[in-house]
């Protein structure tokens, strides 16, 4: 009797420890390639949040946004996530000029190893001879004098950061390999 009212108090002290904040964030107009536990994925990038993905809120490429979320606590978690964000209101969506340029890490595989019962373990599909759909999520233009080092990058499942700009939602273009 004694170890359920102790597992009572447990689950009760956790449950009030959950902490709700309402908070406003910024989320940049790119996103980033995040190592997850054993595979890598794309996330929200934001300058003044831990907030890598916000439920019931559509990302563009391209926009910078200013948003109301809740913040709830939830962790540490076992992948260290602290917090859970939802969407409250889109405060400002405001595209950012095709000029502005970012930094960003492409990483041709998604997961750590190979295994057998994963058919892709590519990132990177190619839709024509230039332009790649990256993580099924954006579309990389490569330009010409980039395409040597990009494929053998890609050949070899080595990742790179390069310099990008927007071409708009769904298309950003390689400046350069760094």
């Amino acid at each position: 009797m004694r170890l359920l009212f102790l597992i009572f108090l447990s689950t009760l002290q956790n449950t009030l420890a959950q902490n709700v904040v309402i908070k406003t964030i910024t989320v940049e107009p790119y996103m980033r390639t995040q190592n997850y536990e054993h595979f890598k994925r794309m996330v929200l990038n934001s300058s003044d949040s831990q907030a890598q993905y916000i439920e019931g809120f559509e990302f563009d490429w391209g926009y910078r946004y200013s948003l109301r979320v809740k913040q709830t606590t939830i962790g540490p978690l076992s992948d260290g996530t602290m917090y859970d964000y939802s969407l409250i209101e889109t405060i400002s969506k405001t595209k950012v000029a095709y000029s502005t340029t970012f930094t960003m890490s492409v990483d041709p595989l998604r997961y750590y190893e190979n295994q057998a019962n994963i058919t892709s373990n590519n990132t990177l599909k190619i839709l024509n001879d230039s332009t790649y759909l990256y993580m099924d999520l954006v579309e990389l233009e490569i330009p010409q004098q980039e395409q040597s080092i990009f494929q053998a990058n890609n050949d070899n499942g080595v990742s790179f950061v390069g310099d990008f700009r927007f071409v708009n939602e769904r298309r950003i273009r390689l400046i350069q390999i760094k």
